[in-house]
């Protein structure tokens, strides 16, 4: 990797971990995860250190991907209005090392938010439950690192992408909004135009492909997946899917060998896919654009 994305990097995420936004959702995780743990061990049921660390993950699928958009939405788009972008073009050799640069150096910011909040968890669990799962800690950690980067490289492509920012607001919305809010009635909803139907537990294998393309449910289910404990998808129900399919992955919903685009290892490159597609098309525009 060149130099100058390094500095690239290094500027970014110093200018990222200046926002107080980003700050609050990192100090409101850091709050319910302590008081989560808490209330889980004053509650008295038998719960494992495990389980109490799976925990967390419900909280994350809210703030984590919108502190990672708050991060990257305004990373390129902000320079670019501001004139300074001119400036940085002036220091480094490419427009590639300034989208890379700055989803590198703000990568940092979020991985040190998450890396805040699994020491709390860590240390809560070995208080509160007696023992600390290592392992199982680390595995989730780089699970989350990974759901986390696809949030920031949707708002990093989005920034890359246009040229003003209520346009960048308006994509980071709406991206989370589709994602947390809409996911049932974009899939479900032509499911049921096709089929006269919604969605039953052994769906159609296209539906059951794009539920696991969520980023949302693909935390879930490699969660699931490299820990063996149930992490619920956090998205609004319309009431269009069976409410049976809740809690089941796309390969549990599917009735026959199951294809390995439903396999729960592939979630991976679903989060993959929302890290190349957003940054590279947010490139391809940024690399072309008057500046």
């Amino acid at each position: 990797m060149s130099t100058a994305v390094w500095a690239v990097a290094r500027k970014e995420f110093d200018d990222a971990g200046r926002s107080r936004l980003l700050w609050a959702l990192v100090a409101l995780l850091l709050v319910v995860a302590a008081v989560g743990y808490a209330g889980l061990w004053a509650a008295g049921e038998s719960i494992t250190a495990l389980e109490a660390l799976v925990f967390l993950g419900l909280p994350l699928q809210v703030l984590l991907p919108v502190a990672a958009l708050v991060v990257g939405y305004m990373a390129v788009v902000g320079e670019r209005r501001s004139g300074r972008i001119k400036l940085l073009l002036g220091v480094v050799p490419t427009r590639a090392d300034v989208v890379f640069g700055t989803l590198l150096g703000r990568f940092g910011v979020v991985a040190a938010a998450v890396g805040l909040a699994f020491a709390v968890a860590l240390v809560a669990g070995a208080v509160f439950f007696g023992s600390a799962p290592i392992f199982d800690w680390l595995a989730f950690g780089a699970i989350t690192l990974a759901f986390g980067a696809a949030f920031l490289a949707i708002g990093v492509g989005i920034s890359a992408a246009v040229a003003s920012r209520g346009r960048a607001l308006a994509l980071a919305v709406g991206s989370y909004v589709a994602f947390v809010g809409l996911w049932e009635l974009l899939t479900a909803g032509p499911y049921y135009l096709l089929y006269g139907h919604g969605p039953p537990v052994q769906a159609a294998p296209w539906y059951l492909a794009l539920e696991q393309f969520n980023p949302i449910v693909a935390y879930s289910t490699l969660t699931d997946y490299a820990l063996g404990v149930e992490l619920l998808p956090l998205r609004l129900q319309y009431g269009l899917e069976t409410p049976a399919a809740i809690g089941m992955t796309p390969a549990e919903r599917y009735w026959a060998e199951i294809p390995f685009y439903l396999e729960e290892w592939f979630a991976a490159v679903g989060l993959l896919v929302w890290i190349v597609v957003p940054l590279g098309i947010g490139y391809y525009r940024f690399s072309r654009a008057d500046l």
